[in-house]
């Protein structure tokens, strides 16, 4: 929806306009109207405006003056002056600007909704024009490397779906890696940084370490590089293009493990900086690289030295840790804590069908567990439980819930007869808390439109009182959005309702022949008779005066 500006210092021409231009369903326009260049200029501060109709000699703030304040606050309007034959001169000067055009105030009304409906159309074009496309390409490349950095700790963190790895995914987001090759994960930890935690700091250190390692790095592979909340380094790294396989990876170990302690000397040496490295013993799978960086970050966590870089290439340490966690497969599930992280953000996001599968994730790794006191379990089912509890004390659920499952379970995994019994109803919780989550959005929705109805209908009398932006700046919605949420709910177009309800309480008052035909027209907000009748017959197919009495015979 396109929001158009009528301005007018002669009231009947702007009301007749207002009129003319509100009701043109084809084109959806939310329309507004000021009767002089400073009105318009106090509700360019309020809101954006598309298209202004504006007449180009007023007193005050001339049309020309008026461009000029257009151009300042919203560059991009379309403008369209109304001129007498005798005021060229004046329309010269304006139409040396782009997206400015004139009418002769002689041609009518079918002649403003030509050009009206023009402006509209080009204002689409410009939307998809390549122009705002090459603007969204070059801002895309400035955020390319955040959204690198997201894509690759999604994969780490098993926050992506297999399915979003591909070679596409790779290409668009300008990393250099293949996706049907393995990766090779090097972890790295900057130990100095434990004294030294202020942000700038680590950022910067960490940017020069970074470069100092990518220059050994590059040289025998191709790679990607991102640092984790925890300001752990982390390098996918993969052979160069052309290399053969088992020769590639064997080539590109040899010389990454022969130049870390390199690296070590070279960030000690120029940065000031001491760093640990652990290099995983061999390539993994694409699906298979949460599962092997859990098992780094573990290493490295209790693996690490006191005040000196490690460096561990040990193959049996790291393939001593693949084995234990392969043996014990159906005695001790893995859990990687990254659910739950990926669990509260798909609740707070609404996410349900996501949740919903991290959530059965989460059972089915403790399903066939039989102990109810296997403490990992216990560790999951508590940490699921809190996550539940903090989401219900922020929304003030708790009382609610309590009513229709037993919270007393929540936080006390003894109560159920088994691992397969608890999560499920860990499960059960988590549906209830979408249902009223959905409740809730429903309510909220309802309650804000009752909101705009009910001023729309004290205010008929008013136009501006219930124009969108008005209507928006009361419950405190951005106009569009209150637009659409309007039509969601209501299923009706917001001045759809507006034009239903004048005409209802227009045909109220025609029923009191006390009242005239003017003073209903002002109380229904049209202004004038000849603008009421205007519309009375389009939405009734009869005038006022005929309705009436109509009304009055019966």
């Amino acid at each position: 929806m396109f929001r158009l500006l009528v301005v007018d210092d002669e009231k009947i021409i702007a009301d007749g306009l207002y009129e003319v231009l509100r009701n043109l369903p084809n084109l959806e326009l939310d329309v507004y109207k000021a009767y002089s260049g400073e009105e318009a200029v106090r509700l360019f501060d309020r809101t954006r405006f598309d298209i202004v109709l504006s007449d180009i000699r007023m007193p005050g703030i001339s049309g020309l003056q008026l461009l000029d304040k257009i151009r300042e606050k919203w560059p991009t309007c379309k403008v369209i002056f109304l001129t007498g034959h005798n005021e060229f001169s004046y329309i010269y000067s304006a139409i040396q600007y782009d997206g400015v055009s004139y009418l002769l105030k002689t041609e009518g009304y079918e002649k403003v909704i030509e050009v009206v409906g023009q402006s509209v159309r080009e204002i689409e074009l410009e939307l998809k024009n390549e122009s705002l496309l090459k603007q969204a390409q070059e801002q895309l490349y400035t955020t390319r490397e955040m959204m690198q950095n997201d894509y690759v700790k999604g994969i780490l963190n098993e926050q992506l779906n297999i399915r979003e790895i591909n070679q596409q995914q790779l290409d668009e987001l300008g990393l250099p890696l293949r996706a049907d090759e393995s990766v090779l994960i090097l972890l790295g930890r900057v130990n100095s940084f434990q004294n030294k935690s202020m942000y700038s700091y680590r950022t910067s250190q960490l940017y020069r370490i970074k470069r100092i390692a990518g220059q050994y790095i590059s040289a025998h592979a191709v790679y990607v590089e991102t640092v984790n909340e925890k300001s752990d380094l982390i390098w996918l790294i993969q052979p160069l293009p052309g290399h053969a396989a088992a020769d590639g990876w064997d080539q590109v170990l040899t010389y990454i493990k022969g130049n870390l302690e390199l690296i070590q000397l070279a960030c000690r040496e120029s940065v000031g900086e001491v760093l640990s490295f652990v290099l995983d013993d061999s390539p993994v799978s694409w699906e298979q690289a949460a599962d092997r960086f859990s098992i780094l970050q573990m290493l490295m966590n209790y693996r690490i030295g006191q005040g000196s870089g490690m460096l561990l290439l040990d193959k049996q340490l790291i393939r001593q840790e693949m084995r234990q966690a392969e043996k014990w497969g159906a005695k001790k599930p893995s859990f990687r804590h990254s659910r739950l992280e990926l669990l509260r953000d798909q609740l707070e996001h609404g996410q349900r069908e996501e949740f919903e599968k991290t959530l059965q994730d989460c059972a089915v790794t403790f399903a066939a567990v039989d102990s109810m006191h296997y403490t990992p379990a216990m560790e999951v089912y508590y940490a699921i439980g809190l996550v539940f509890l903090t989401y219900m004390n922020r929304w003030d659920l708790v009382d609610t819930v309590a009513a229709k499952v037993g919270m007393h379970k929540l936080m006390q995994p003894g109560e159920h007869e088994s691992w397969q019994e608890a999560f499920g109803y860990l499960i059960q919780v988590g549906e209830l808390l979408f249902s009223l989550q959905s409740q809730e959005e429903e309510r909220r929705a309802t309650a804000v439109i009752q909101i705009v109805q009910k001023h729309i209908l004290e205010h008929l009398h008013d136009p501006d009182e219930i124009s969108l932006v008005r209507l928006a700046e009361l419950v405190f919605f951005n106009p569009s959005y209150l637009s659409r949420l309007f039509k969601q709910v209501t299923e009706i177009n917001l001045s759809e309702y507006i034009s239903s309800a004048r005409m209802n309480k227009a045909k109220q008052l025609l029923g009191n022949p006390d009242i005239k035909i003017q003073e209903v027209a002002e109380l229904v907000g049209y202004g004038t008779a000849t603008n009421f009748t205007r519309s009375f017959r389009k939405s009734m197919n009869m005038t006022p005066q005929e309705y009436r009495s109509l009304v009055l015979s019966r």
